[in-house]
């Protein structure tokens, strides 16, 4: 008879246990894309990422037979508890086989963690803020995920309702062709002609001599942007450098938007 077990990942061992699990349930999915390990160990706080400053993580990692099965994360984001004034716990990083007794186990081990610090409702999965890669994918499986997308098995929602967790919102990706652009452009020609005369609006692609500026001006539009925003807490001074530094890697000038009104940024694309 086999043996199942869920353990607080503590050790360096239990670690990469926790950590290479995708390589090896996603095997052969020709639509799973590997994560960037630095990335990822930093999102996990296996190295110091600055939204730690003010949240805390515990990893579990599910054993059978010392092999392991799944994994999962609890999550306590202390900003959004004080911004909804809420003792709300998180979980993410979840994976798992299709086993229900493993999932429910790792659910169980989840939630003890956060009960011992007065956690009253858990939501998830995000990995692991709204900020970063959240939600979980229902439908289209059949084509890769995009950039800072989720995804995941099929039948992991069955999984997660099964336990008895319940929809709390409906995440939306949008997919469009290039081809689409001149339909579009041709509708909203005159309502963005009207915008930009009455607001004296400008647009501009990001200054590559600022460039480090531009990004953090990109960042700080986002924080206020979305303010009312479903669930959503700013990210912090030491996130919106640290995501600063790696969109820098990743944006390309040519492709951005910078819109401003009297000089001053208002929107940005």
């Amino acid at each position: 008879m086999s043996h199942l077990e869920v353990v607080a990942v503590n050790s360096r061992r239990e670690r990469k246990l926790f950590f290479n699990l995708p390589w090896d349930l996603y095997r052969g999915d020709p639509h799973w894309v590997p994560p960037l390990r630095l990335v990822k160990k930093e999102l996990l706080n296996y190295r110091r990422h600055p939204f730690y400053d003010d949240a805390e993580i515990q990893t579990f990692v599910a054993l059978r037979d010392g092999q392991p099965c799944g994994r999962i994360a609890s999550l306590v984001n202390h900003a959004h508890n004080r911004q909804y004034d809420e003792q709300r716990g998180f979980f993410g990083f979840f994976e798992s086989v299709e086993d229900g007794e493993v999932s429910g186990r790792l659910f169980d081990a989840a939630r003890a963690w956060l009960a011992e610090r007065d956690i009253e409702a858990v939501r998830g999965p995000v990995n692991p803020s709204l900020n970063y890669e959240c939600g979980l994918l229902i439908d289209g499986f059949d084509e890769a995920p995009w950039f800072m997308m989720s995804y995941n098995k099929p039948y992991y929602g069955q999984l997660i309702e099964d336990y008895g967790f319940r929809t709390a919102q409906n995440l939306y990706a949008f997919w469009g062709h290039v081809d689409m652009l001149d339909k579009i452009s041709k509708r909203l020609y005159s309502l963005s002609r009207n915008i930009s005369d009455r607001f004296q609006l400008k647009c501009r692609t990001f200054d590559v001599k600022r460039f480090d500026e531009e990004i953090a001006t990109f960042l700080n539009i986002y924080n206020k942007s979305l303010v009312s925003t479903w669930g959503f807490v700013p990210m912090s001074n030491g996130e919106v450098k640290k995501q600063a530094v790696g969109m820098k890697q990743m944006i390309v000038p040519e492709l951005t938007t910078m819109a401003e009104v009297d000089g001053k940024p208002v929107g940005t694309m």
